[in-house]
């Protein structure tokens, strides 16, 4: 049997992604590569409810257990590489990151990129697999997704849609979902999603059943997809009998039980479903969950059919059902500071993916900038924008983005003030004194009058720091800047205040000349900024340019010390400051050749151990080798070190092999200053 080379995608996340549509009508047309070792890309989820406990214990914890113990056994033969999203910024599902690119498996290495991974944002989920999906070439290859996920789809994207689509434009594209502690009703999205696309559901409620499903997630895809098994013709058995009881009606995204009889068969359902239609969607259960049915209503009012499924989605019974609008309510403050949270007091379904955001009063019914999840509890709490005006709060459906209802909020200007120096020295560190909102992210910096409201250099921020004085280094170019208090949302700046930065003065003080390699005694004056240095090379490199160097604020002017470059010539040190490399003292210096002597025997046996005397610079690092006459200058054998080493006290041990030797006397920077025959016999 041909087995074709596979691709696999592993995502771990809490299922919550925008996913742009793609084509729908090109197939793919290359054929299957039957090259290359198989491969698969995990995809961590960062997101907030990550955070959430299982047993006492964050989910994010416990994925990095599970992580940890699949990637411990994994097959070899099988490439892997590592995805995150929701761990960079909050409130963007564009927060997706390839961290480390499929390739031959380094556990160490990707566990602990995991370990540094915290939960922050949204969990853009279908465009995650489709980007992890991408970067494997899956209108090429075979490919396989694991999803593991801890809720729903909150990201404005169907799980059902984005699986048909997936296994449309790919090539043998299967996904195996495992659902970590996530409620019954709340299973039918992730279902679909395996449903279909061919691969399998797993339901995990705790630790040991998530290792235990990423175990069997992981075989299904360090395995060989089988070949189809051709079509044979077989007869057409009468369906099985099945009854539903639901109610009549329902309310829009909420939760509901259906009774059921029938064979509840491995892969029955229950599902909503459009009239006279049959398949599954995204708001069914497998009658595995139990009877009554635990379903969530669609959040889009209208006629529907309840329906009971088998695995090939053949409609055993069904039952119309009204959905209705559901209605809700908000309750919250009419003025808000800019940049503040309001606490919103709200009714409603509280439907899988239901929020409350602040957008302005035009904006479109499916715009959002910060919201609050209604299964986080009333009230929301959820900040308005950065920038006075008049906002509406809303309240919005999860699935069709339909707005319940609406609440009119003012978000006022703030009083801001800073208070700091009119001028100081380049580099140096000045106090600022502030008041503020002290929202989230906001931050105050120093930058030039027309650098544009994003940009910063050195800052803090405003609730991280005391408001009695927090200090801030000026830029180490003089010239004119401004301090800017400065927004976390949208770095509206909020107030500003003119501040001089004067040139710099340093001095440096040190020997005209020094022996190369040797360390030199060296005394300055300066700023002492973070990141300070003095440094020797040549004249004519650039201010970016070391050689050996300390750090100013570290060092003691009285007692400090500089090691000389190993080859003689002119060249200067410098005082260079750490923020943009300015060159602001220097002073010539001239680096004299050193010599240096050997003397020892002109033979001896293999493995004896020899007295070598000699005379030279004995500069930390230097040695004494033997090696063949050929051998690289930074080449080494046994060796002992002329520093610390009394001439008379010098012995080697020869090399075991017999042949043409010389003794060399090299400097710590691999400069070879004498050289002696030897024949080792």
């Amino acid at each position: 049997m041909r087995v074709s080379a596979w691709l696999s995608v592993v995502v771990v996340a809490t299922l919550a992604a925008t996913f742009p549509s793609g084509p729908t009508t090109a197939q793919p047309t290359a054929s299957k590569n039957a090259d290359g070792p198989p491969r698969t890309i995990i995809v961590l989820d960062a997101s907030g409810s990550m955070l959430a406990p299982v047993g006492g214990r964050p989910k994010i914890a416990i994925a990095r257990e599970a992580l940890g113990d699949l990637l411990k056994g994994w097959d070899p033969k099988v490439e892997v590489g590592l995805m995150a999203y929701g761990h960079r910024r909050k409130n963007d599902c564009s927060d997706i990151e390839l961290l480390v690119p499929a390739g031959r498996l380094d556990v160490t290495r990707v566990m602990t990129v995991v370990g540094g991974i915290q939960p922050k944002g949204m969990t853009p989920l279908s465009e995650a697999v489709r980007q992890a999906a991408q970067s494997l070439r899956f209108t090429e290859q075979s490919a396989t997704v694991i999803l593991i996920s801890d809720g729903i789809e909150t990201c404005k994207a169907d799980p059902c849609a984005v699986g048909a689509e997936l296994k449309k434009l790919g090539v043998d594209f299967r996904t195996h979902v495992i659902g970590f502690n996530v409620q019954r009703q709340d299973e039918g999205g992730l279902r679909c999603l395996a449903r279909a696309t061919g691969g399998t559901y797993f339901s995990a409620k705790d630790a040991a059943a998530l290792h235990e499903a990423l175990t069997q997630a992981g075989r299904a895809a360090a395995a060989p997809t089988p070949p189809p098994v051709p079509a044979r013709p077989a007869p057409n058995p009468a369906l099985p009998k099945a009854t539903l009881t639901a109610p009549a009606s329902v309310t829009a995204g909420s939760a509901l039980s259906v009774a059921w009889t029938g064979p509840n068969a491995k892969g029955d359902y229950i599902a909503f479903v459009a009239p006279g239609t049959e398949g599954d969607s995204g708001n069914m259960t497998e009658t595995a969950a139990g009877n009554p049915a635990p379903l969530r209503a669609p959040d889009k009012p209208g006629r529907y059919d309840v329906v009971y499924g088998n695995a090939a989605g053949k409609a055993l019974a069904r039952q119309p059902i009204d959905v209705t609008p559901a209605l809700a309510t908000l309750e919250a403050v009419e003025t808000i500071t800019i940049g503040g949270t309001v606490d919103v007091g709200w009714t409603g379904p509280n439907g899988p993916g239901d929020f409350i955001t602040v957008v302005p009063p035009a904006a479109d019914k499916s715009a959002y900038r910060d919201y609050a999840d209604t299964r986080n509890g009333s009230p929301a709490k959820v900040r308005v924008p950065d920038k006075a005006d008049t906002y509406e709060i809303r309240y919005v459906t999860g699935e069709t983005n339909q707005i319940l209802a609406r609440r009119t909020v003012v978000a006022a200007p703030a009083q801001v003030e800073l208070q700091a120096v009119e001028s100081a020295p380049a580099g140096s560190r000045i106090k600022v004194v502030w008041t503020g909102p002290n929202n989230a992210g906001d931050f105050i910096t120093l930058v030039k009058p027309d650098a544009a409201r994003s940009e910063y250099t050195d800052y803090f921020n405003t609730r991280d720091a005391s408001p009695d004085g927090q200090t801030l280094r000026l830029p180490d170019q003089p010239g004119t800047y401004e301090l800017r208090y400065v927004t976390g949302q949208s770095n509206e700046v909020l107030a500003r205040h003119r501040i001089v930065a004067t040139t710099t003065r340093a001095t440096i003080e040190a020997a005209a000349n020094g022996p190369a390699g040797a360390h030199i005694k060296v005394k300055w004056t300066g700023p002492n900024g973070d990141g300070d240095f003095i440094t020797v090379v040549k004249p004519d490199e650039p201010k970016s340019a070391y050689g050996t160097y300390f750090n100013t604020r570290d060092a003691d002017p009285d007692e400090q010390t500089l090691k000389l470059p190993g080859q003689p010539g002119s060249y200067e040190l410098r005082y260079v400051t750490g923020q943009s490399n300015e060159v602001v003292a220097r002073r010539p210096i001239t680096v004299t050749a050193v010599t240096a002597t050997l003397a020892a025997p002109a033979s001896a046996p293999t493995g004896a151990r020899i007295r070598v005397t000699w005379t030279g610079p004995n500069n930390e690092g230097d040695f004494i080798t033997v090696v063949r006459p050929d051998a690289e200058k930074s080449a080494y054998t046994e060796y002992f070190n002329t520093n610390g080493t009394e001439p008379e006290d010098g012995k080697l041990v020869l090399p075991a092999d017999p042949g043409a030797y010389e003794l060399r006397y090299v400097t710590s920077d691999s400069e070879v200053l004498a050289r002696r025959p030897i024949v080792v016999k």
